[in-house]
């Protein structure tokens, strides 16, 4: 009997192999499947002697997940890399889109404004030249506005996204503290749970990055972050979104394990999540602050050459646009009843960053509002002494508490409250304050002309004077009442600066010949201010005068641009990391049926043999009592 019980032994093995095999061709396209393998070892015999040496057949001792967890780590490492990639990829090329448009963006409506404003300095005196200036300014202001407005839906959007995300995250690691669970106690199918496990945990990498520890009891922890555990045996965690500390219009990431909520956001790096959290820090909010810093630098420019002009009836220019005051957000831990006030007071220094001001102790300190880099700046925060740095003062005012926080933008918001701040066309400034002209009766050729810009803040910038030449190398100024003002002074060809304006006489001066300056006439059709105020998109102001209207405008379309390009470029090598990772693991876990085929026949064959083995041993053992019979 004992050679029928070992071909039974090896009909049962070959049994299993087949129902193995079986089922690894059944499931070659499913999903997350890991091929099975039976484990077959060789019977144990008890005893000794010749039949313990022949041996008792096989036996299967389980089947074995052909699980590869080196490829299985490095394919969701790729997977978290490529879909980070992904979501920054296409949310940058909406934004590229969105700014770098003829139609929709903003160079070509600054370009459009400013063509038009050449067209006045041509004939100062049109009045469908004024009005169309205003329709131009007005069109630039809906441009920043709507531009704004678009950003901040991609802001919104971006929320949105997070919360889904979130949530998706949340459920599934939900699923895998159940499986978890039912590992844990032993449950049949193992295998099967072990494979939705895989599975899950592969579609949680495309959410986060995450760290996979497996336990000894066959359960897994799940961690994200710093180390903060998502799944933890058969309790999970959930993702949530809490509204940000300065800006409850924006979503801050959070997980909550049931005992504390802890902040998440700048730990996660990968995944949807991280591709959506490094377009918002990294493309656009700085975006929005290049916008905004534009748009600032273009109305503090255009409003200051403005205000060196007259305009239609006469009047020294007022602001031709407005962008208002830096916004301040106040920290929603603030214990304190302070309420700051921010100014710009050199717009020239402005720069396109976020500032934190942080009371610790009775110590005031400013960060970057981005990256928490500590900066310098002077003052006390009183109106005697207000806070200075890079263009911007604050008053702090009574009330402050330690612990409290106040974000600064003065930049963040100005191109949403980029508005035109006339709406008469008489009140465009066209004109320079005063003018220069030689008096007819001159025995000599020289000219004069008024050479740079006046200096509008001069309170006698206006007074009529008239310079009468004692000899070609002397002359004196007279006021409009005839007296004079200089006294004699020496002339040898250079330029004579008076009130805030200067001029310059070129030729050949006689004695007696008069040269006066006086107020521009009201629509006098003038254009010098005009011509100036064409020339302010090229004009260098920021920092050191280095940087113009233009050139800003470039660099905000160069900047998104080339951040698009490298976004896209990373996007189509993390694809291929991860389709390579993908291709590596199937090689090692997949179903191949060629290679199935293979163990198909050989069981087949393993199971026709013992088969055949037990009909020998039926034959002898009838031949056998036959004898004995």
């Amino acid at each position: 009997m004992s050679m029928i019980n070992t071909a039974l032994t090896g009909l049962v093995a070959a049994q299993r192999g087949l129902e193995a095999t079986s089922n690894n061709v059944a499931n070659a396209g499913t999903d997350g499947y890991v091929r099975r393998r039976i484990v077959q070892v060789e019977g144990v015999t008890a005893g000794a002697g010749l039949t313990a040496d022949l041996g008792s057949g096989a036996r299967v001792t389980g089947v074995e997940r052909m699980y590869n967890a080196f490829l299985a780590e490095a394919l969701r490492g790729a997977t978290s890399n490529s879909e980070r990639a992904t979501a920054l990829a296409d949310m940058t090329a909406r934004l590229d889109t969105l700014l770098g448009n003829p139609d929709q963006g903003i160079h070509n409506a600054i370009q459009s404004f400013f063509d038009q404003v050449e067209l006045l300095a041509r004939d100062p005196t049109s009045a469908a030249n004024r009005q169309q200036l205003l329709q131009q300014g007005d069109s630039l202001m809906q441009r920043f506005q709507q531009l704004d407005s678009q950003l901040r839906g991609l802001d919104n959007e971006v929320n949105q996204r997070l919360q889904d995300s979130a949530t998706r995250v949340s459920n599934i690691a939900a699923q895998l503290a159940d499986i978890n669970a039912a590992i844990g106690r032993g449950v049949s199918g193992s295998n099967d749970l072990a494979d939705q496990r895989d599975a899950l945990l592969a579609q949680l990498s495309s959410q986060l990055d995450i760290m996979v520890v497996p336990q000894a009891d066959g359960t897994t922890t799940v961690m994200v972050g710093n180390g903060q555990p998502l799944v933890l045996g058969s309790n999970s965690a959930r993702l949530s979104l809490v509204p940000d500390s300065f800006d409850p219009t924006r979503s801050s990431l959070s997980i909550d394990f049931g005992t504390e909520v802890r902040p998440i956001g700048g730990q996660v790096t990968g995944g949807t999540l991280g591709g959506l959290l490094a377009f918002r820090n990294a493309a656009l909010d700085p975006a929005r602050r290049e916008l905004g810093l534009l748009a600032s630098t273009l109305a503090s420019v255009f409003n200051g050459q403005h205000a060196m002009g007259v305009d239609a009836n006469g009047n020294l220019g007022g602001d031709f646009f407005a962008t208002g005051a830096p916004t301040v957000l106040h920290g929603s831990r603030n214990t304190g009843t302070a309420t700051p006030t921010a100014l710009v007071t050199n717009p020239a220094s402005l720069q396109a960053r976020d500032y934190e001001l942080r009371l610790d102790g009775g110590t005031w300190s400013l960060r970057d509002g981005s990256s928490g880099q500590l900066l310098t700046m002077t003052g006390a925060g009183t109106a005697g002494n207000p806070f200075s740095f890079d263009g911007v003062s604050v008053v702090i005012g009574p009330g402050a508490a330690s612990g409290d926080r106040f974000l600064i933008r003065p930049v963040a918001d100005a191109a949403g409250r980029f508005s035109l701040a006339t709406s008469d066309p008489a009140a465009i400034a066209a004109a320079a304050p005063v003018a220069a002209s030689r008096a007819l009766a001159n025995s000599g050729n020289a000219t004069i002309t008024m050479i740079g810009p006046a200096d509008a803040g001069n309170p006698d910038l206006r007074d009529p004077v008239e310079l009468r030449f004692d000899s070609p190398t002397s002359y004196r100024i007279f006021d409009a009442g005839n007296n004079d003002i200089s006294g004699p002074l020496p002339w040898t060809g250079n330029d004579i600066s008076f009130n805030g304006w200067t001029v310059r006489i070129a030729g050949t001066v006689a004695t007696g010949d008069r040269f006066s300056v006086r107020p521009t006439a009201p629509g006098s059709g003038d254009n010098a201010n005009a011509l100036a105020l064409a020339g302010t998109s090229t004009r260098g102001f920021l920092g050191t005068g280095q940087i113009s209207v233009d050139q800003l405008s470039s660099r905000l379309l160069s900047t998104v641009g080339a951040a698009a390009l490298r976004s896209r470029q990373d996007s189509d090598v993390q694809a291929a990391l991860q389709e390579q990772a993908g291709i590596d693991l199937e090689s090692a876990s997949g179903v191949n049926l060629d290679e199935e085929a293979a163990n198909m026949l050989r069981y087949q064959q393993a199971y026709m043999a013992a088969s055949k083995m037990i009909a020998v041993s039926d034959d002898l053992f009838r031949t056998l009592l036959g004898i004995l019979n």
